[in-house]
């Protein structure tokens, strides 16, 4: 037996290292072939379980909208109107009396809003759905506050300057209104005015009726410009011009109920002084006649 404990091996057949190498393999997880094509298979079935219900959910939807759109219990069968007093017949069946056997899911509701707020005496509406076949209206009316008087008609006003009606002559009778003579004024129902003299003429008017004491219906107040603001009331002219409504009328009421303890016959009463008040007194001494004195009071 040969002893190669002590045989030298050529260096050619020699390695360069004596540790042991060690090779990992990486497998690629996509090669797991079997666990993938069932996700796949999974996901498919639930995409497909989708689409068909949804599908189904759309056709089924589809029938039941055609079904309400034509059923006969939502056909709308009346409108209620509450607030409405000055509104006529005609103009609340030309707001909502297109409704009436409409399917009540197809009433255009903005439109009636839109043909309500047309209307000069309509401030407000709101207008909605009472399932299963009514239609709900509530109507906040402007309510008259003056006549406006141009020269060439009268016209109902509100108390924000909103005119509202062209009144004829046999229609002022129903209307006992105090009366804002503005001339050549051209008004429009529906429109709001914008003349600074019926803005100062609306402001007296509201301190008069916050007062009281006055008979509204007889008061008349010239208002052709702001400075020459006046009131017509009893056979008297209160000359008042613009602002300080509430110390003027003070001061006009002191002023009367010392005219009416000297017993005086008065042509006018002018406030607009700061600080003092013209009384134009006049002549009983001469028939007919407008002359007289002028008074002024300091105060």
């Amino acid at each position: 037996m040969r002893d190669y404990k002590n045989v030298r091996v050529p260096k050619k057949y020699r390695t360069q290292s004596n540790r042991v190498t060690v090779k990992r393999l990486e497998l690629n997880r996509t090669t797991v072939r079997p666990y993938m094509n069932a996700k796949r298979v999974q996901n498919i079935a639930l995409t497909t379980f989708v689409i068909m219900v949804i599908i189904a959910g759309s056709w089924i939807g589809w029938h039941v909208y055609r079904e309400v759109m034509h059923a006969e219990l939502f056909q709308i069968s009346g409108v209620d109107v509450r607030g409405a007093n000055q509104l006529d017949d005609a103009n609340l069946k030309k707001i909502v009396g297109v409704f009436v056997n409409e399917n009540i899911f197809r009433a255009d509701l903005d439109a009636a809003v839109k043909r309500a707020q047309a209307n000069p005496w309509v401030k407000a509406v709101s207008i909605y759905r009472r399932l299963p076949n009514r239609i709900s209206m509530t109507v906040t009316e402007r309510e008259p506050f003056a006549l406006l008087d141009t020269g060439s008609g009268y016209f109902l006003i509100d108390n924000e300057g909103v005119i509202i009606e062209w009144l004829i002559k046999e229609k002022m009778g129903a209307w006992p209104l105090p009366v804002i003579i503005i001339k050549n004024y051209r008004a429009r129902p529906g429109e709001q005015v914008t003349s600074e003299t019926l803005e100062e003429a609306l402001k007296l008017l509201s301190e008069i009726a916050k007062r009281g004491g006055w008979r509204l219906n007889d008061v008349m107040l010239k208002a052709n410009t702001p400075e020459s603001l006046s009131i017509v009331y009893a056979n008297h002219e209160f000359k008042l011009g613009s602002g300080h409504y509430a110390e003027k009328l003070r001061r006009l009421a002191e002023v009367m109920a010392d005219v009416k303890r000297r017993n005086l016959n008065i042509a006018y009463v002018d406030l607009r002084p700061e600080r003092q008040v013209a009384v134009l007194v006049k002549n009983d001494n001469i028939q007919g006649s407008r002359q007289g004195i002028r008074k002024k009071t300091q105060k």
